[in-house]
């Protein structure tokens, strides 16, 4: 509660004369000199690194930054002298459930998780073109012969995107523009001049927050409380040299083919499904529609969204939501989230979280179960609630409903995307046909081709692997199956609050005589810590939320296993081949810092882990199984997306048991 009312309106980049396009930052490196080079000098003026024209200070970077986990503060843009923010570190009502009540603004593990991150990108957008637009104007005013130029940049400029799962990443992983201390921009004058790159890390100002806190793993330290400035994959020391960016791009490289086939599933909702219920999968890794029975899994955005934290931050800000909206990059990190979010409203208009969602009779409403710092345990989520802390023009909180959308049936957002494998995203579809070609073109684009697959591998060998006949309901009437063909997936279910921070769970294949040893995939948790020393807390902790995620199987894959063991010629049978494919998983724990916590041979025949070396309950996954589906394709129109359908659960991959290899895991 704060004693003076104050909102600072967040509206992005109104009266700038239209609606401009968020370009991918190398685009606007490489194409934009003008656009790019008053982003730096903007960036670098909101993060207060030089000297600056006037900066609103709720649009700050250090304010902007300290909404989404630590400091538990009020935001400067939203002083209310009303308890709407009621947060209390003191209260134990906040402090002492497990897990405690979140004391950000962040709506994590909820059906308006992408939601809430629209404006606060598009906040972030605002402060950043505004400093640009007094710097365009500054320059022009020393340089009379430049007149138009950078003002014009000034106005076009919008928040640049990193498509993490682009094409180019397995080979090259993060541009150097996004690590590197130093970048060269355009000046005026037509030269260039070397400057400070404010991508790289953020310094602190006005000293670290009072409630930053050391956060060991293992024998690994991220000293929150002593680094004054972001640092990703950081030595464990209070004054690292540096970010470890071979560490990151190792990283990157050996998890970006997953990200991308994660990605491609995105797109992969069919178009028959229950509105509220399918944008629950799509928006979030908690799934709360989702039962025990319902197996079947696309992944979410929010799924991929927390490896890719994982990824960037290691032994560092971006790896816990407490301190992850300090690294610059996470901004271009969400903003690559928010276009995703805008290719799937595109593709499917209909899906949406509604008012709450229906099994059989049975209404049930969304919650934000854990509570933010504006928000109370179980909270109600509703289409028109409040996305706090962030106002409109007119005064109230922006809503859910007001972030869909950037075409013109949308609150007005003044940002586009560039046109991606025919889709405009501020311009809606002009039929259903177009959306669903669309579709197709995306999943192809991000790695999910099953037509092409199936074409390429060796058929014959997958010829025992059964499918529905055409006359199966579960085969859409103008479809046929494509024969001999299944598409496998590994479907997660993990403890949240499991070790107390940040996880993951790793699927890595041994290899075999067709393919090398490889990581296949990681389903992260992306969670704070918890300080509480409850012991009743730990039992509550077994039953707390579950993260809820999916790793494909690249078909690849799939098929050196098929062939390791002789294929069809062999006689050998589907259950057979799921044994085989289960034998060759091995299953690893891990924290940010790459500390092995636990790990499980996969396989009918395995072991079964001593009872003396085996995980405990509060940290052993849930769920661990191995799901197919076969994949049918439209009798006429090759084009059109697929139709997964026969989905089948073929039980749990390890069923021998986890093994404690810390002692975090006992």
């Amino acid at each position: 509660m704060s004693s003076v009312e104050y909102h600072y309106p967040v509206i992005g980049r109104k009266g700038t004369g239209g609606i401009f396009d968020r370009l991918p930052i190398q685009t606007l490196q490489k194409d934009q000199p003008y656009q790019f080079a008053l982003f730096i000098l903007a960036f670098s003026a909101i993060q207060q690194r030089s000297n600056a024209p006037h900066i609103e200070p709720a649009s700050t970077f250090m304010e902007i930054a300290s909404i989404h986990g630590k400091p538990y503060v009020e935001w400067a843009g939203d002083r209310n002298k009303d308890t709407s923010a009621d947060y209390n570190a003191k209260d134990k009502k906040d402090t002492q459930p497990l897990p405690p009540r979140f004391g950000g603004y962040c709506n994590h593990g909820s059906v308006v998780f992408p939601n809430w991150h629209r404006p606060y990108v598009m906040l972030v957008e605002q402060s950043i073109g505004n400093i640009a637009e007094q710097l365009a104007r500054d320059i022009e005013t020393n340089n009379p012969g430049e007149k138009g130029v950078w003002t014009k940049a000034a106005k076009e400029l919008r928040f640049p995107y990193w498509d993490w799962a682009d094409k180019d990443v397995p080979e090259n992983g993060l541009p150097p523009v996004l690590y590197e201390d130093k970048v060269e921009i355009m000046a005026a004058g037509n030269k260039t001049q070397t400057v400070d790159n404010p991508l790289s890390f953020f310094s602190y100002v006005g000293g670290i927050p009072a409630d930053f806190t050391d956060e060991t793993s293992g024998s690994t330290t991220a000293y929150f409380s002593k680094w004054k400035r972001t640092y990703r994959y950081a030595d464990s020391t209070p004054d690292p040299k540096g970010s470890n960016i071979d560490l990151l791009q190792e990283a990157l490289k050996a998890g970006a083919n997953d990200l991308r086939l994660r990605v491609a599933h995105l797109f992969v909702v069919n178009d028959d499904e229950n509105s509220a219920i399918a944008w629950d999968e799509f928006s979030n890794h908690t799934a709360e529609s989702r039962r025990e029975i319902d197996f079947k899994n696309r992944g979410s955005l929010e799924g991929v969204h927390d490896t890719v934290h994982n990824l960037l931050g290691g032994n560092g800000h971006m790896s816990d939501p407490d301190y992850a909206g300090f690294d610059p990059i996470f901004y271009l990190h969400h903003a690559n989230v928010d276009r995703l979010l805008a290719l799937w409203e595109w593709c499917y208009p209909e899906y949406w979280m509604e008012s709450g969602y229906k099994h059989g009779d049975n209404q049930y409403p969304w919650i934000q179960a854990q509570g933010t710092y504006a928000q109370v345990y179980n909270e109600q989520l509703l289409p028109d609630g409040p996305l706090q802390p962030f106002r409109t023009e007119q005064g109230g909180y922006w809503t859910s409903s007001q972030s869909r959308y950037l075409d013109e049936q949308g609150y007005p957002k003044y940002y586009s995307f560039p046109e991606f494998e025919g889709i405009k995203v501020d311009k809606a579809a002009t039929s259903v046909e177009e959306r669903v070609a669309a579709r197709k073109r995306v999943q192809v684009y991000y790695g999910f081709d099953p037509q092409t697959k199936a074409k390429r591998l060796a058929s014959h060998t997958w010829k025992h692997l059964p499918v529905p006949s055409k006359e199966d309901p579960a085969v859409p009437s103008d479809h046929t199956v494509i024969p001999h063909y299944r598409t496998f997936i590994v479907h997660v279910r993990l403890l949240e609050h499991a070790y107390n921070r940040s996880y993951s769970f790793q699927l890595h294949h041994k290899g075999n005589a067709h393919s090398s040893p490889q990581l296949v995939g990681t389903i992260t948790v992306f969670a704070r810590p918890d300080h509480s020393p409850c012991k009743a807390c730990a039992v509550r902790r077994e039953t707390g939320s579950v993260i809820r995620g999916m790793i494909p199987i690249p078909p690849e894959l799939i098929n050196s296993i098929i062939k390791s063991h002789g294929g069809a010629e062999s006689g050998v049978s589907f259950n057979q081949t799921l044994a085989h494919i289960k034998g060759e998983f091995v299953g690893k724990l891990v924290d940010p810092t790459g500390l092995d916590l636990a790990g499980a041979e996969g396989g009918q025949e395995t072991t079964q882990v001593p009872q003396h070396r085996a995980t405990s309950r509060r940290v052993t996954p849930i769920e661990i199984a191995l799901v197919s589906a076969a994949v049918a394709e439209h009798v006429e129109d090759k084009d059109r997306p697929v139709y997964l359908c026969d989905w089948q659960h073929h039980d749990g991959i390890f069923n021998g048991g986890w093994q404690a290899n810390h002692k975090d895991s006992e």
